[in-house]
């Protein structure tokens, strides 16, 4: 019975030291470039959502002209498979939300997606779209849903967090187009892939040979979280992907988890990982996520944000 005692101490023992050793291990430092991390002064990257969808249409030539004449550091923006395998930056499988059109991006060219009016994507602060004209004043006069060639070519010096919504095999085609457009204009330090989805991640991962920075899909932003909130830290040195775009808060059926705590911020930062948070519109959400000394925030309302900022410089 003693000799039983002393393994199950022994074996206890091991697994402490195990846990402990974990615990503290975190690996080597990724490296990220500045332009994803806070400002040299500590305040956060302004990233417009979709282009600022509050105060232009979202998604459209003319949200991101509005977005980087008041000076965003990034554009967030998702991109969908086109019939000819060009991709649309448009958030949504259909254009029926935010264009005067109807139908699947997958069924239609580029061609006729750019000939709708994209004005309908301006978006209110419940997040619906303002079909009405009388509330609307960007129906009707040339918005139109750009392609990801045509951003890179129109703002070459700016970094975009680009988000795959295409999964199976037209993720994995979105992603080698991706790559390919990546390639041609040298974006390899300006842009983030996002995606949801796993698959076209993993996929442009291997294509691209870890040369452009990477967001973590929901799966493994999960992955990682377990292990951190046990502790063992040594299990995500191998992690993936190197910027977390998060939800202040994610509920998981009556528990809601803070995923702005101090513990988890830390644990980034310690990586030297960026972290930004989504989609945040409220002037108290942007406070406190300013205050936090988040690198970047993912907002509708740019604008907004930059004078809060602005203020607390």
């Amino acid at each position: 019975m003693r000799r039983a005692w002393k393994i199950v101490g022994v074996v206890l023992v091991v697994i402490v030291a195990a846990w402990g050793l974990m615990a503290v291990l975190r690996g080597n430092p990724h490296e990220v470039a500045p332009h994803w991390l806070a400002d040299r002064d500590g305040m956060p990257r302004v990233i417009a959502h979709q282009g600022g969808n509050q105060e232009r249409p979202g998604q459209s030539n003319l949200a991101f002209d509005h977005a980087y004449r008041i000076g965003v550091d990034v554009f967030e923006l998702d991109v969908v498979l086109t019939a000819d395998n060009q991709l649309a930056v448009i958030h949504d499988h259909t254009v029926d939300r935010s264009t005067d059109g109807t139908g699947r991006v997958a069924d239609m060219t580029y061609a006729e997606i750019r000939a709708l009016d994209a004005g309908y994507g301006l978006e209110d602060e419940q997040g619906r779209p303002i079909r009405d004209p009388a509330l609307n004043p960007f129906i009707g006069t040339g918005a139109y849903v750009p392609s990801l060639r045509e951003l890179f070519e129109t703002y070459p010096e700016m970094p975009m967090l680009v988000e795959i919504k295409d999964d199976g095999e037209r993720g994995a085609i979105a992603a080698e187009v991706l790559w390919g457009l990546i390639r041609k204009f040298g974006r390899e330090e300006l842009v983030v892939v996002a995606s949801f989805n796993r698959e076209p991640l993993e996929h442009f991962r291997s294509i691209s040979d870890g040369r452009v920075t990477m967001s973590g899909s929901m799966d493994e932003v999960v992955r990682f979280y377990v292990p951190h909130l046990l502790g063992l830290h040594a299990l995500n040195n191998a992690t993936p992907f190197q910027v977390f775009n998060l939800p202040v808060s994610f509920r998981v059926g009556p528990v809601t988890i803070d995923l702005t705590s101090r513990r988890l911020r830390r644990d980034i930062a310690r990586r030297g990982m960026a972290l930004h948070y989504w989609t945040i519109n409220s002037d108290e959400q942007m406070i406190r996520l300013i205050e936090l000394g988040v690198d970047g925030i993912i907002t509708d309302r740019p604008s907004r944000l930059q004078e809060l900022i602005a203020e607390r410089r």
